[in-house]
């Protein structure tokens, strides 16, 4: 009998600790490593290891490539095209990026930049939470802003 108990005694025991990191018990108690520092590191190789390759292929002269037993490879003319022609397409992206909110943007007599009785203007706010409005880069309620007010923060 005593050696009975002993025995469901020492089971309760064990099943109380995880036998092993694998099992059930035990994995929810390790921390998942997050994947995406993996992908991360991944990616920084591929890009380092593709930046490398680009350079060798640059720079390094053909018998050289030959020697190593690469045979096909893109014209030397595509080693300054591609970088300029991806340069030249981020200038023209940033450009039709400024002129896109330029002609979106309201002319300054447009009724579109009328306040009425429902704007809420800086002026007018009633600072009820003083944390938010005291506070140095705090947030202010929010509200309407007129445009000479915003033509005056953002070119004088």
């Amino acid at each position: 009998m005593s050696s009975m108990r002993h025995e469901q005694e020492s089971v309760g025991i064990l099943e109380s600790r995880p036998s092993s990191p694998s099992s059930a018990a035990g994995a929810s108690m390790m921390a998942k490593t997050p994947t995406f520092e993996y992908y991360g590191f991944v990616v920084y190789l591929v890009s380092l290891t593709s930046f490398a390759v680009y350079l060798l292929w640059a720079y390094l002269p053909d018998p050289v490539l030959e020697a190593a037993g690469i045979t096909y490879y893109p014209e030397r003319y595509w080693a300054l095209a591609m970088p300029a022609w991806w340069m030249s397409a981020i200038a023209a992206i940033f450009l039709f990026n400024m002129a896109a909110n330029m002609y979106h943007t309201p002319l300054l007599n447009s009724i579109n930049n009328i306040t009425d009785s429902q704007s809420l203007l800086p002026s007018e706010m009633n600072c009820a939470d003083k944390f938010f409005c005291d506070e140095v880069g705090g947030i202010p309620p929010i509200g309407d802003l007129p445009i000479s007010l915003v033509n005056i923060c953002l070119y004088q």
